[in-house]
């Protein structure tokens, strides 16, 4: 099961704010297919990547199989893990 919950995404590019999802709701249950449709714009590819774990989200919920956040908090450790390993590269004469 997946659900969605109130998830809103902005990108900041200079003083400006692009609001591409704003607090969209989404459940959908095991086995289930859908199609997502919208105009250029609309935030369709935005919610896909942050349902496959490819982007983050500013607020709101992401609940696959009954675990919250289970993506965001992902990312925050594999890009943790990333700049780790990085740190340690370069530290190596």
């Amino acid at each position: 099961m997946l659900q969605i919950k109130e998830i809103r995404k902005e990108y900041k590019t200079g003083g400006r704010v692009q609001v591409a999802l704003n607090d969209v709701s989404l459940a959908l249950r095991d086995n289930e297919f859908v199609a997502i449709l919208g105009p250029s714009g609309s935030g369709k590819t935005t919610l896909l990547n942050i349902i496959g774990g490819l982007d983050r989200y500013n607020s709101g919920d992401l609940i696959i199989k009954g675990m919250e956040n289970m993506m965001q908090s992902a990312m925050v450790v594999l890009g943790n893990r990333i700049k780790t390993g990085m740190e340690s590269a370069m530290s190596v004469p």
